[in-house]
């Protein structure tokens, strides 16, 4: 299954993971930008991220603190930009989608894709030592109501849609947008397997990656990450199967490898895929990949490393 294509990697580098004590993990516009580099020249060519308050980390939906990071990453960078929708998942479409559409027609600052998650969960966090949940009433509301507005919003504006899905549930939902024509055939889909805090996600499993697998249309793409778990274990499969790796602090905070920043994440993705034969695709290949148009006039990871 496309074992022949280049290795996308995608770095996901803050969610609403807390810094803690490494200071890798970005707040700001500039510390964002400056783990986006990172990233990039050790080899991944998709960038994602979530705008933070640059003192408290608090989510903020501030247009503002959006088009910094944008123009920053495009004036050093070629990186596909993925920014999240915004935090509001409520009746609040608009809130959800302003920063994306403020670029929309700027040919340069434009974004390549938007996320979009296919269905609700449960985000009570499991306590392996206490064994009990930290609360039991926490709930990520993203009904097919809210789902049908942001696709219809990102169809009129032709905005690239990634199909982020936490169970083989949620593909199959997403499977039914794509015969309403809301979701397009070509979409790269982003299974979420979740760790130990976050039993709602799907186990990083063989068999849980097998299942998604299955529900992938032909000659679509799909990538893997875990969400505060580590995704190396399921990075090594889906290299080996012909998929692709989204891996960052956001998800996981990689203590094990000390206080890394994201171009040393993304560094040992690389040199798992190099092990198994398999070569990193540049953002050029990943647009070519995935059919988005080529971007002129941006800087490359070739001549940034010469």
């Amino acid at each position: 299954m496309h074992k022949e294509l280049p290795l996308i990697i995608e770095c996901r580098c803050n969610e609403i993971a807390m810094r803690g004590d490494n200071t890798a993990l970005p707040y700001s516009p500039k510390e964002i930008i400056r783990e986006a580099v990172l990233a990039w020249k050790a080899g991944a060519s998709i960038f994602h991220w979530h705008g933070r308050d640059p003192q408290t980390g608090k989510p903020r939906n501030d247009v503002e603190l959006y088009l910094e990071v944008i123009q920053g990453i495009r004036e050093q960078t070629d990186l596909l930009i993925h920014p999240t929708l915004g935090y509001i998942t409520q009746n609040q479409i608009e809130d959800r989608v302003r920063h994306i559409l403020a670029v929309n027609d700027d040919p340069v600052l434009r974004v390549d894709m938007a996320p979009v998650d296919f269905g609700s969960l449960n985000v009570d966090f499991w306590n392996p030592i206490t064994k009990q949940f930290n609360s039991y009433d926490q709930v990520y509301v993203n009904s097919r109501e809210n789902l049908k507005a942001v696709l219809e919003v990102f169809k009129k504006h032709n905005v690239y849609v990634s199909s982020v899905c936490w169970d083989v549930g949620q593909m199959r939902t997403a499977r039914c947008f794509q015969e309403m024509g809301l979701l397009p055939q070509n979409t790269l889909w982003e299974f979420v397997f979740t760790g130990e805090v976050m039993p709602s996600g799907a186990a990083p499993t063989i068999a849980g990656l097998q299942a998604f697998i299955a529900e992938v249309p032909k000659d679509n793409q799909w990538l893997v990450l875990c969400w505060n778990g580590d995704v190396m274990r399921v990075a090594s499969w889906a290299i080996a199967l012909g998929g692709h790796v989204a891996i960052g602090l956001g998800d996981h905070h990689y203590s094990r490898f000390g206080k890394p920043h994201h171009g040393e994440l993304v560094e040992k993705i690389a040199q798992m895929a190099h092990t198994l034969n398999r070569e990193v695709a540049t953002p050029a290949q990943t647009r070519e990949i995935l059919q988005l148009p080529q971007r002129s006039q941006l800087p490359t990871r070739a001549t940034a490393l010469v």
